[in-house]
């Protein structure tokens, strides 16, 4: 019961009252404050970096993206019926950066469930890892002055 008190206690301290943490729709929330997965800019939020294995992963099967680096994450507990406590699960934010050649080739949503997919084969342990696609990010247009000097290559 002491970590029951604990839990609750923080839970007023981050939310300013109790509220019951629950899973509506395979996002996890909190009773009237939901959380938002487009929304990593918040208090709670968290910078982190993609592990380069991940993202070696990633960028082998994926030759459109150039890099994947991440905005942040969110933690989000749910609790075990049988023991109250605790059950941490994490989102993790990503920002693709595409090659300037290729383009993107997929949606958001689809580059999110690849990253899903492959970080479940890259790391077969961790089951309490999900990936949103917050931004696609394109290298900007060269000018006509940036294409002629590469044209020409000035010396």
């Amino acid at each position: 019961m002491e970590n029951e008190d604990n839990f609750y206690d923080q839970l007023v301290q981050d939310y300013g009252q109790p509220c019951v943490v629950t899973r509506v729709g395979g996002d996890y929330g909190t009773s009237g404050n939901t959380i938002d997965p487009n929304n990593f800019e918040s208090p709670h939020n968290k910078e982190i970096s993609i592990p380069e294995t991940f993202k070696d992963v990633l960028l082998k099967l994926c030759p459109e993206i150039k890099d994947v680096v991440s905005i942040g994450y969110r933690e989000n507990s749910v609790y075990d019926p049988n023991t109250f406590n605790p059950i941490y699960k994490y989102l993790v934010g990503v920002d693709i950066y595409f090659d300037e050649t290729t383009g993107m080739k997929k949606s958001k949503h689809e580059y999110g469930t690849l990253f899903n997919d492959y970080f479940k084969m890259t790391y077969s342990d961790i089951d309490y890892v999900t990936f949103h696609v917050q931004s696609f990010i394109f290298p900007p247009e060269k000018s006509n002055r940036e294409k002629f000097l590469e044209l020409f290559e000035t010396k």
